[in-house]
Formats: C-alpha cells, structure tokens, sequence
C-alpha cells in the first residue's frame, strides 16, 4: 500500500495532551523517588524513599505499605491518567510514554515493597532495567500506533528513527549474559530485559499485531466485495500466526520458557479477540480504513519481531559454535594431552606449546567492539579432572567436566554398560545442547 493511502499527518497534540503525559511521567518519577529503596551514598537521581517516609506516619501508611494496596492506588491513578492520555491526544508518541509510565510504575511500586533487597543490592542497575522494560513492553503495546506514525515519515526519517532502536534490541539480545560485567547491556542480574521486557512479552505483543494486520487485510477484501469466507480466513491468520510463531520459536529452542498447547492456545485466543475488536472499532467500516489499520497493525508487528528473532537467531548460533566447536577443539586437544603424557596440563597454553592446538579459540558471543573481544574459556586443572568454563547466553556460565570415575587403587576401571548409561563414560555439560527454558 502506498504512502497515500495512510492518513494525513496529525495536527500538534493538544495541550491537555501534553500535561497529561507529563503527568503520567511524573506519577512514575515520584513513585520511583518516593517509594524506591534509598542507597547509603545517594545521587540525585536515585531513589530518595521520602514519600514512604511521609506517608507512614498518617493514615495513608497502608498505600505504601502493603503491596496490594499500593499496586492497586498507583496502578489506578497511573492507568486513568493513561486513558486520559488517549482520550485528550491522538499523539502515538504521547500514548507510548503513558503507557510506559503506568507499566514502571507499577514495577516500581512491586519491587519497591516486594524485592527491596534486588533494588538496593543492583542500584541503579535495578532501576535501568526496570525503566528499560517497562519501555520495552510499552513500545510492543502500542506498536500499530507508532507505526502508523513512523509510515507518515520519508524514508530517511523512517531509517532514522527506526535503526538506532533496530540496533539496540539487536545488542540486548546477542550481548547479555547475566551478570557478565565485560558484555556492554549486562545491567541486571540476569537477563530481566531481553527475557521477560523482548522475549517474553514484546515479542508475543509483536506476533499477535502482525496476526491481527493480516486478518485485518483478509477482513478488508471481504468488506470491499470480496467473498465472505476471507472473514473466517482472516479470523484464522490472526489465531494461528501467533499461535504458530510461538510453536516454531519453541521448537526452535529460542526461547526461554516451556510453551505448550496452553500458552500457544491463549495467545492465539487473545489475537483472535483484538482481531474482532480492530475489525469493528468505530472507523472500520469502509474497506480503506480496514486497509489502514491491517497495515499499522502488520507494520507495528513486524517492526517489533524483526530484531527479537534476528538476535535470538544469532545469539543460538554463537552458543552452538561456542558448545559444540571451539570448546570442543580445547576438550579434544586436552584429551590427547593427557593421553600422550598421562596428565592434563597446567594452562591451556601448554596445548599451543606442545602443538595440540594451533591457538586458544575464544567463546563466540556478541558483537565485536561490545566486550566480545574479552571473552575467553576459563580452565582449572583438578589433577584427574578439569573444568572449562564459558559465558553464554541466558547461563551465568556453561561448564563441562570430563569422565572422571577413579577406583580406589587409582586405576581408571572399564564401565559396564549401567555405568555407561549413567553417563559417566562421557564428560558432562552444566548446559545442555541447546540453551534451556528458564522456567
């Protein structure tokens, strides 16, 4: 569909628009000052904790106490400003930010009462991570508006407004690995952000936009003149296109929780119900403005998925390499190491002395200039056994330990096939073939 066919540019965004969303902010900035834990040496920026000071001595002291009270006060206050928002301003930029701030402050909130020790202990680590989220998700939310808005630029505008976000999501996701602190974006304690912020949440609202946009494309055929079963048609692009990337994501191994028929069938049910709803929202009714809005919906999706499932893709393939080649090379060379001397050696370095490797591999992950270049398998020599360590994405670390089974004399005795089974005539991985569901 051209450029033409999408609505005019909105005019400015009226002022009650504008104090709205500054309102929206600023209930998230003094929830966040207020209620967060306050660190021993504080920067201005960083919690304060005087609104729960201020509040726990008069009757107000449960809202910021107990956590349902508190969730349920400033999650409301946060939400019927964000439907103020909506209503004052067409602004897909405004409605983002509202959407946004409601969503950290309620994180905010929670881990304010709930998880104070993870604030406190990660700082300003927790309160990025938590802000990062929250705009993760809000963004995905609210995906067909800014992308209604980012189709009214030129292409330079669009490029230019779109790379730089393309680039980060990218870099979150290849680069994070816990708490590595030499991966650039390594700011939690695990992967909060690429977890539940991308690979949780953004990517099942990016899947279920782009499933409504191409239901709501059948939808728009039917309704111009075409045949009535393109509505059945388009109702089930939008249930099976969620349902079946998140089928193929998990059978793919990208990602990090179980989903089975149940999940699948839930986000397939939720994209069927938004389809239904797009398709008979007030404006919908003529066949251009079901093409319109099947085009901000599929673009929306498709903006959010595109750099997920490409760092998700690489992220796999450097664990794969890393796994199954380069730390192989160095287990394959220790191996003959000790076959030729009856003993591992010291340092991996003895392998490129003593000619068993030609150099020491690096585990593969991120980009280069990010702290990839730093990494490197971590080795200690137990005697009769070792231990090779690397960084990976999702673990903390990923380590392998050879066969180790030693009689009592020291003689390495022949397993029988029970033993065999068991595993010990094998070395043995911390982390399997493929990176795990973390729950």
């Amino acid at each position: 569909m051209s450029d033409a066919a999408l609505p005019a540019p909105r005019a400015r965004p009226p002022i009650a628009g504008l104090v709205l969303t500054a309102a929206a902010v600023g209930l998230a900035v003094l929830v966040y000052l207020g209620l967060g834990p306050r660190p021993k040496a504080r920067a201005w920026w960083e919690p304060s904790g005087n609104l729960a000071r201020v509040l726990g001595d008069t009757s107000l002291a449960p809202l910021v106490e107990e956590t349902t009270l508190a969730l349920g006060g400033f999650g409301l206050a946060a939400a019927a400003i964000a439907a103020a928002v909506f209503a004052t301003t067409r602004s897909a930029l405004a409605r983002f930010l509202a959407v946004s701030a409601a969503l950290a402050t309620l994180s905010f909130v929670f881990y304010a009462l709930e998880a104070r020790f993870v604030w406190s202990f990660f700082r300003w680590r927790w309160s990025a991570t938590l802000l990062l989220a929250a705009l993760a998700v809000g963004a995905a939310a609210t995906a067909p508006l800014l992308a209604a808005s980012w189709l009214r630029l030129g292409w330079r505008g669009r490029v230019a407004s779109y790379l730089p976000l393309f680039l980060g999501v990218l870099a979150f996701e290849r680069n994070i690995t816990g708490t590595d602190q030499s991966l650039r974006f390594a700011i939690s304690p695990w992967p909060f952000v690429q977890i539940f912020g991308l690979e949780v949440v953004a990517a099942c609202l990016g899947a279920l936009a782009l499933g409504v946009g191409l239901g709501l494309a059948a939808a728009a055929r039917a309704r111009s003149g075409g045949s009535a079963a393109l509505w059945a048609l388009g109702a089930l692009c939008a249930a099976l296109l969620p349902a079946g990337a998140l089928a193929l994501a998990a059978y793919r191994d990208l990602l990090p929780f179980r989903a089975g028929a149940g999940v699948a069938g839930a986000l397939g049910a939720a994209s069927l119900a938004a389809f239904a709803l797009a398709a008979t929202a007030g404006g919908a009714r003529r066949p251009e403005a079901l093409f319109r809005r099947a085009l901000v919906f599929g673009v929306g999706g498709a903006l959010v998925l595109a750099p997920i499932a490409l760092g998700q893709t690489l992220a796999r393939l450097d664990y794969v390499e890393t796994r199954d080649q380069r730390a192989q090379a160095i287990i394959d060379a220790l191996a003959r190491h000790r076959e030729r001397t009856s003993a591992y050696p010291d340092d991996l370095a003895e392998l490129v002395a003593a000619g068993e490797l030609e150099h020491i591999p690096s585990p593969r992950i991120g980009f280069p200039g990010m702290g990839a270049g730093s990494q490197s398998f971590v080795y200690q020599n137990f005697g009769e056994s070792y231990l090779l360590e690397f960084s990976a994405p999702r673990w903390i670390q990923c380590a392998y330990n050879p066969p180790y089974v030693i009689e009592e004399d020291g003689a390495e005795p022949e397993l029988d096939a029970e033993d065999e089974d068991d595993g010990l005539s094998e070395g043995a991985w911390s982390c399997p073939s493929k990176p795990p569901e973390l729950w």
